[in-house]
């Protein structure tokens, strides 16, 4: 079988790499086509390009819908509406995985909201990571609740193997001059608003406690939001940022620095950092939200309110208490339950089932 992953985001996103190489390893021919801004037909130039699949599985949709102006926005997502219309008519079944529901860091787009509708009803079958994000899309779309037969359940896989992981914590810790401290506490990954980066700077200042210790790791949205950043953590010497991209293979020094990784996400709908943050073996606190819920438990996670203004102090003041190391130590026992072998072949098993579908309803016509 013979499958395009559109966009190609497996440079930069072990989630694609690890699902491509689950399928791969099922026998199917996996390619993927980068999105340039100018093109005038993205996806059947993909197509062209890659060879005719016999599944299209389209992840995310920004790049296809996303314009400079509102006017834009609206001709490329009508664009590729009749793009991916075209395709399943002259045989090619789309696989829709919703990452998210909606861009974020903005308010609720209606054009975005009417084209993930237009969408799901092209899309010959529709994954999401867990039960809480299939009810989420039906309603955020506004869908009956039969669409949820259209709707497959397949988790999102761990990075056991995605990434470097063999600095100890002692040299982890030393090589980032927190040597013989007390609780570290960790965020890493794309700095944004949405993923409560300020909140988190905020309730970590309260806390009592000279050997504590924040690292706040990753790229900031922008310039902007990266002086609001540091201004938050200016005057707390606790607080160490590293406010820049982090190369891969030095991911592993703060995660493995860390007791624990704070999520502390104002809106979150599947988030790749909880399975990073179990592979690597370390606690979690983060809100009871989205599917977070479902990948980790009371065992080995902090999981707090979001709607309480104390969840997140709380939950901090709770983790200083807390045995993280044994709550990491569960973490890493269940991260063999998001096998990407196991994974890759729930995706096949719907790719097979569309294209059988289609198969059946060319005979039947």
């Amino acid at each position: 079988m013979k499958v395009l992953f559109l966009p190609d985001y497996m440079a930069a996103n072990a989630y694609q790499r690890e699902l491509a190489d689950g399928l791969r390893s099922r026998g199917v021919t996996v390619t993927a086509q980068a999105t340039g801004r100018r093109r005038l037909l993205p996806v059947l130039q993909a197509v062209r390009a890659q060879g005719r699949p016999e599944v299209l599985h389209l992840h995310w949709t920004e790049p296809y819908i996303s314009g400079g102006r509102t006017d834009v926005s609206r001709i490329k997502a009508a664009r590729t509406i009749t793009e991916l219309r075209l395709l399943r008519r002259t045989g090619t079944p789309v696989v829709w995985t919703a990452h998210d529901l909606s861009r974020h860091d903005r308010p609720i787009d209606p054009l975005e909201m009417r084209f993930n509708r237009d969408l799901f009803r092209l899309s010959s079958a529709v994954i999401v990571h867990c039960e809480a994000a299939r009810e989420a899309l039906l309603e955020a779309l506004d869908l009956p609740t039969a669409a949820a037969r259209r709707v497959s359940v397949i988790p999102h896989g761990h990075y056991l193997s995605a990434y470097r992981n063999d600095i100890p914590r002692a040299e982890a810790r030393e090589r980032l001059g927190v040597a013989g401290q007390g609780p570290v506490l960790a965020f890493v990954g794309w700095v944004r608003p949405y993923k409560g980066v300020g909140e988190l700077i905020r309730a970590f200042r309260d806390l009592p406690g000279d050997e504590l210790r924040l690292f706040i790791a990753g790229t900031p949205g922008s310039d902007e939001f990266a002086a609001e950043v540091t201004a938050l953590a200016e005057g707390d010497p606790r607080i160490a940022l590293h406010l820049s991209f982090v190369p891969d293979d030095d991911l592993q020094l703060y995660l493995n620095a860390a007791d624990a990784v704070a999520l502390p996400y104002r809106e979150i709908f599947t988030s790749g950092s909880v399975l990073l943050a179990i592979s690597f073996g370390r606690a979690v606190i983060a809100p009871r939200r989205g599917c977070i819920g479902e990948t980790v438990d009371d065992a080995g996670a902090i999981l707090y309110d979001a709607t309480d203004p104390q969840g997140l102090p709380g939950a901090l003041r709770q983790a200083l208490s807390s045995d993280l190391e044994a709550m990491g130590a569960h973490n890493r026992s269940r991260a063999e339950d998001f096998d990407w072998g196991r994974i890759a072949a729930s995706t096949l098993e719907v790719y097979r089932a569309v294209r059988d579908r289609r198969a059946l309803s060319v005979e039947e016509g």
